[in-house]
């Protein structure tokens, strides 16, 4: 049973869910994920919920960290997704510039992970059509009182290193792990796109097949 925005839950409809678990006769036939995405400032789900019931979903605790502090991983997410979304409207995944690459990784992302597969989505039907950027995209998001991008500075080091990864990335997913495909389109020697390799964590064998 997954339980999305638990924070929600007013007390009446909290007492309700804590004496039907309470009333479960084997704890073990019913397994319970609440999801809490409280995100005002200076609140947890622990000072929402009532303490029993708090106590009773929180035996095992993951706490994922918003979107805008994962780096690359936006980058990575972002890709994977509009290679499904080309894959479903039977076209070409859009291509990322440097520069829209630093856009996505600077974005606030207030809705995460949901907002992102909607950009990415919207990035594809874009390209399909041949027109608009992957940064009017990210405007239109943003509310009017919102700023487009984050406050949260990154070194330049870290910004080139997450375009550089996804770069490969696609290169190679593109040419299906073919080598010499990729350091002909990427203009580089072999030693270098093998250490760049191992330095991002990239293996041919994954491109294959």
């Amino acid at each position: 049973l997954v339980l999305e925005d638990i924070e929600a839950l007013s007390h009446q409809v909290q007492s309700r869910l804590l004496k039907a678990i309470n009333a479960q006769g084997d704890p073990s036939e019913t397994r319970i994920i609440a999801i809490c995405n409280l995100q005002e400032q200076g609140k947890t789900c622990e000072d929402v919920l009532r303490p029993d019931l708090y106590y009773r979903l929180a035996s095992l605790r993951i706490e994922l960290p918003p979107l805008r502090t994962r780096g690359e991983d936006i980058l990575t997410l972002f890709t994977r997704y509009a290679d499904q979304f080309a894959e479903e409207y039977g076209c070409d995944s859009p291509s990322v510039t440097a520069q829209e690459a630093a856009q996505l990784l600077q974005a606030p992302w207030p809705g995460n992970v949901r907002q992102l597969i909607n950009v990415a989505e919207r990035a594809v039907l874009q390209s399909r059509r041949g027109n608009g950027t992957i940064a009017s995209l990210l405007m239109a998001e943003g509310d009017d009182d919102r700023p487009v991008m984050t406050t949260e500075g990154k070194p330049l080091k870290e910004y080139v290193e997450a375009f550089e990864r996804m770069l490969i990335d696609n290169t190679m997913r593109r040419h299906r792990g073919s080598i010499a495909s990729v350091m002909e389109e990427l203009c580089l020697p072999r030693r270098t796109l093998n250490e760049k390799m191992a330095k991002y964590g990239l293996t041919r064998a994954d491109y294959i097949g």
